[in-house]
């Protein structure tokens, strides 16, 4: 088996700018948008900070956002899973051997298991496979990477929801505002289900090539 490209210097930091600069970065411009005092402030004080602050804060409200980005995730895994639930069986099959063998440790079967279950052995068959062929790394890694970008970004909307509720914003709001708010929310959230879905459909796709070329060896 050829041996994995080591990632570049700056892959970490274009996965950074991807999962919380780019989900922070929608949040502060809608902010901005909405409540422009700061804005206008920072431009007449110190205009040469205005692109530095933006990227300090868009980036301090990614951060911000992985707590409820992760609650997103797990609502996205919850859609999927009972839907992906056949086609992981062999894989949990597969899963459950290696791991009495080696912990004594016995998994439900897939008709049977929970969603947080599930999110269990779905890290534990990514670390079996990242450990097993280096090469797909890359790929598990961009799916991840993919997966917060969606989940984050899903959560930068219902945060910028969230705060025009509590300061009143939504009362200026036209019906046409509404509509778009809540079509931005679902294509976000829909986003975030299909990423997950993409990501776990590339676990299993690595893991049946695994299982290809070991019975063909």
């Amino acid at each position: 088996m050829a041996e994995p490209k080591p990632r570049a210097a700056g892959a970490w930091l274009y996965d950074d700018l991807l999962a919380w600069l780019c989900p922070g970065g929608l949040l502060l411009t809608a902010l901005a948008l909405r409540h422009p005092a700061g804005l206008h402030l920072l431009r007449e004080q110190a205009p040469e900070l205005t692109l530095p602050t933006w990227f300090a804060g868009a980036y301090a409200l990614g951060l911000a956002l992985s707590p409820i980005g992760r609650l997103v995730y797990g609502v996205a895994q919850g859609i999927v899973w009972p839907r992906l639930r056949q086609a992981w069986a062999p894989a949990i099959a597969f899963l459950s051997q290696r791991l009495a063998r080696s912990e004594g440790l016995v998994l439900p079967d897939a008709a049977h298991m929970s969603t947080s279950v599930f999110h269990d052995v779905d890290r534990r068959m990514r670390e079996y496979l990242e450990a097993a062929d280096p090469s797909s790394r890359n790929a598990l890694n961009r799916m991840k990477v993919l997966c917060s970008l969606s989940c984050n970004a899903a959560a930068a909307c219902l945060v910028f929801v969230a705060v025009e509720a509590l300061t009143g914003g939504w009362r200026d709001w036209s019906a046409g505002q509404i509509a778009v708010a809540a079509l931005v929310i679902a294509l976000a959230l829909i986003a975030a289900v299909y990423r997950e879905r993409r990501r776990q459909r590339t676990q299993l796709s690595i893991w049946r090539r695994l299982q290809i070329e070991n019975d063909a060896s």
